[in-house]
């Protein structure tokens, strides 16, 4: 194995990057020093280093070795110890990258293409458009706290970033259908009228009627939802996706039905949950995942990660042994940019957790450290991948 005894200058801009201190001098000084690290290498404490500092310094090592040690399932156990705030994490290949999100400086060298903060691309924020069948619209973004929509048929009230939709008082009205729609950078939860509660991701809707009159609950969803279904044995709540159909009585699931994707995916964390196209249907349990291919072949997935798939609900963007255009296809939703690509694409695989709090930079400088490299244009929101 590999052993590399830094100097107390390295460890001393090791201690300075990982608690945010580290001015932009340091940062290239201590980056040309870092990027020339192995994966593999072990950073061992120096015999220069004075004892009464050496636990000190050790622990410092400790954080900066996780950053580069190719053990992928030890990774999240180990870091909840030794992480100092919130963290981007990268694993390209057996690489591990760790970026702090209290605004901590990216290691970017100064080959890899400058510094991409000046003109940069924020993320998505909490908003939508409400549409009633009336014709009326609501912008979420433009209106305050409180009700914004009142009468007979429902009551519609905004709160700290969340939407709730009553019943009116008049309870022979005739039902209304409204459509929730998110465009690109925003999301959106919601309680509908029976209680189920519903996340919209990024270009992503959900339409539904003012009240439930009828023996089933019926709603429409495209993009990408999350779902806790309020249990009611006696009405059905069923989801319509494109061609296909999910029944459930009272569950937890996720479905993702974006037309750019590979396929419709409907993960299910709590309860169960029947996936129906044409004549082809399966019952899913809780870790499990339907994936509806083209040709309406079904897929079952076992024992997935739900923790992942429900991520971008909890405010972080993660990734499994996603390829670039994967990865890219969330950015274009998020952050609003549409993305191209030029001569040959690199194949490799990412894995990893990114807080959607993270500027688009902070995420483009993680590739450039992998040798990934990129345009980004903020003025007209465009992002091109290179060779």
């Amino acid at each position: 194995m590999n052993e590399i005894h830094p100097d107390q200058r390295f460890l001393d801009l090791s201690e300075k990057w990982l608690n945010g201190t580290i001015t932009p001098e340091e940062e290239k000084e201590y980056a040309a020093w870092y990027n020339t690290i192995e994966p593999g290498a072990v950073l061992e404490v120096p015999a220069s280093i004075a004892t009464d500092s050496e636990q000190h310094r050790k622990k410092i090592l400790q954080q900066i070795n996780f950053l580069k040690t190719p053990v992928v399932p030890m990774y999240k156990r180990v870091w909840r110890r030794v992480a100092v705030a919130a963290a981007i994490i990268i694993i390209a290949g057996s690489a591990y990258l760790h970026f702090d999100n209290k605004n901590h400086p990216a290691l970017v060298s100064a080959a890899s293409g400058g510094d991409t903060t000046k003109n940069d691309i924020y993320p998505g924020t909490l908003g939508a458009i409400l549409t009633i069948d009336n014709g009326k619209t609501v912008v979420l973004d433009t209106v305050k706290n409180g009700k914004i929509v009142q009468a007979s048929a429902a009551n519609v009230t905004k709160a700290d970033g969340s939407l709730t939709f009553a019943e009116g008082i008049a309870t022979t009205t005739a039902v209304e259908m409204y459509t929730l729609a998110t465009p690109r950078a925003r999301q959106q939860q919601l309680t509908l009228p029976d209680g189920t509660l519903v996340w919209l991701n990024a270009e992503s809707s959900v339409k539904f009627p003012s009240s439930f009159a009828g023996s089933n609950r019926e709603i429409e969803i495209t993009g990408e939802a999350y779902l806790e279904v309020a249990k009611d044995a006696s009405k059905p709540f069923i989801v319509h996706v494109k061609e296909a159909v999910i029944e459930v009585l009272g569950t937890h699931f996720n479905v993702m039905a974006y037309d750019n994707e590979n396929a419709l995916e409907t993960t299910l964390l709590e309860g169960s949950v029947k996936f129906k196209k044409a004549n082809n249907n399966v019952l899913l349990k809780p870790g499990q995942q339907s994936q509806l291919l083209p040709g309406s072949q079904i897929k079952m997935i076992n024992d997935v990660n739900v923790d992942q798939v429900v991520a971008w609900k909890n405010g972080m963007q993660s990734f499994s042994s996603a390829d670039i255009r994967t990865i890219m296809r969330q950015v274009e939703r998020w952050y609003d940019v549409d993305v191209e690509y030029k001569g040959e694409i690199s194949t490799r695989k990412f894995s990893g957790d990114i807080p959607r709090s993270a500027n688009l930079s902070e995420l483009m400088k993680l590739f450039v450290v992998n040798k990934i490299h990129f345009r980004m244009d903020p003025q007209h929101k465009k992002i091109t991948v290179l060779p």
